[in-house]
């Protein structure tokens, strides 16, 4: 999952390269215009102002689309793409035999275009740079405007005195570069409003994406769109399946392995594990050392939860089955676990305070299936089901191991040991 920081920084890319293509291809229209349209201006000069501005903007058009100097490559682009075409406005006015107040006037359109397109990037820091190019270049125009001896000054800021003829009006002329830093503000303001949407949605994918390692991509989305209620401490009684896993002889297993290795195994295999359960619609509520806390039913209304257990744990079994395969070719002794399954109500929901909430399940039903976990020792079987679980799934092929005796349970359930494949218990 890429970070808030690649994805603006590819924004930022993709936005720059889009304005590097917009500005090569202006340049090429404004030089294939001026050749065909401008009999006065010289092909020589129109050349000598577009061509290196074109080198230029490809080879900073290849240096962003491979990342390198992203930000620095962007700031030369906007200057360039302002020196390459800024002088344009100077041909077309050259030889017009009118004043320089023709400047001022038809200004430098191409500049609000670059202004508009720079904001792509979510960047605020080119629009602002193109206001400030753009406010200086139209100094630049004020002051030759100013400096010919041809240019009047308007008494009054008429459309007949002002546009369309050779005089300035000052305030006119003010009330123009005002519109432009203005703009140029707004649209600095509205890309720093975007990039801040940008980082929000980024942070709120990234916190979808880590629930997907506690919940199944179904049960995270529910999580991720769900009212305040949902997220507030408390909880309601629910039916669930609790699947408690732990892997067998796991102490001296790890003395046997050393820590670094002990944990890349463990981390293999609950991964594995983990993938069986989310593929069922289960939830991981909590790991517990080499131990594995999985919930049917907890996060909502789910069919078939004790099937989808039974299911899991086949699953489990399976995926227990190809590590052994590879610890065998490895030349590493295989190694076991056992599962315990059992269904019933549960309080299910939020503990901990407004700043820290834990989404877990509380009651007899997890203490009891952790229970029928360790039961397995007794009885020699890697899954053993409740009754409960049993009755709800008809079809599981299930011998009974009686009551054996479970360690703080006064009236221990019938237990069931999972005897083959649960092929006719799918979840619907």
């Amino acid at each position: 999952m890429s970070t808030t920081a690649e994805v603006l920084r590819d924004r930022e890319a993709k936005g720059i390269a889009l304005f590097i293509v917009l500005e090569i291809v202006g340049i090429v229209a404004l030089v294939l215009g001026i050749l065909v349209f401008v009999s006065r201006a010289s092909p020589l000069a129109v050349l000598a102002i577009s061509v290196p501005g074109l080198f230029v903007l490809t080879g900073l058009l290849v240096l962003v689309r491979r990342r390198k100097w992203v930000t620095a490559a962007g700031l030369v682009a906007m200057a360039v793409s302002i020196l390459a075409t800024g002088p344009f406005v100077f041909l077309e006015w050259e030889g017009t035999g009118t004043s320089a107040a023709y400047l001022v006037k038809t200004g430098y359109p191409m500049g609000l275009v670059l202004l508009l397109v720079s904001a792509t990037t979510l960047q605020p820091l080119y629009p602002v740079v193109v206001t400030v190019l753009l406010a200086v270049f139209r100094g630049i125009l004020i002051s030759v405007a100013l400096d010919d001896p041809a240019t009047v000054m308007a008494t009054l800021p008429t459309w007949q005195e002002h546009v369309m003829g050779p005089a300035l009006h000052l305030g006119r002329v003010a009330n123009e570069t005002a519109f432009l830093l203005g703009t140029g503000a707004i649209v600095g303001f509205s890309t720093w409003i975007a990039r801040r949407t940008v980082i929000s949605a980024a942070r709120l994918e990234q916190a979808a994406g880590q629930l997907s390692r506690y919940f199944s991509p179904e049960v995270a989305e529910r999580v991720a769109t769900a009212d305040p209620d949902f997220l507030r401490p408390g909880g309601s009684l629910r039916f669930v399946a609790v699947l408690v896993s732990d892997i067998g002889g796991f102490t001296a297993l790890s003395a046997s392995m050393g820590p670094d290795a002990t944990m890349r195994f463990l981390a293999d295999y609950q991964k594995r594990m983990t993938e069986v359960i989310f593929r069922n619609g289960g939830s991981v509520d909590k790991f517990i050392g080499d131990g594995i806390l999985a919930t049917f039913g907890a996060t909502g209304a789910m069919p078939a939860p004790c099937a989808r257990a039974v299911a899991t744990a086949q699953g489990m079994m399976d995926a227990l089955q190809a590590i052994n395969s590879e610890r065998l070719a490895a030349g590493a002794p295989p190694i076991s676990h056992r599962i315990g399954i059992h269904a019933g109500e549960a309080m299910v929901g939020n503990v901990g305070s407004e700043d820290r909430l834990e989404f877990t399940v509380i009651g007899d039903v997890v203490n009891l299936a952790n229970r029928i976990e360790q039961a397995c020792k007794q009885t020699g079987d890697a899954v053993l089901l409740s009754a409960a679980v049993v009755e709800a799934c008809p079809d599981a092929p299930a011998m009974s191991r009686g009551r054996p005796d479970l360690a703080g349970i006064d009236t221990p359930p019938e237990l069931f040991a999972l005897t083959g494949p649960a092929r006719g218990i799918a979840p619907c």
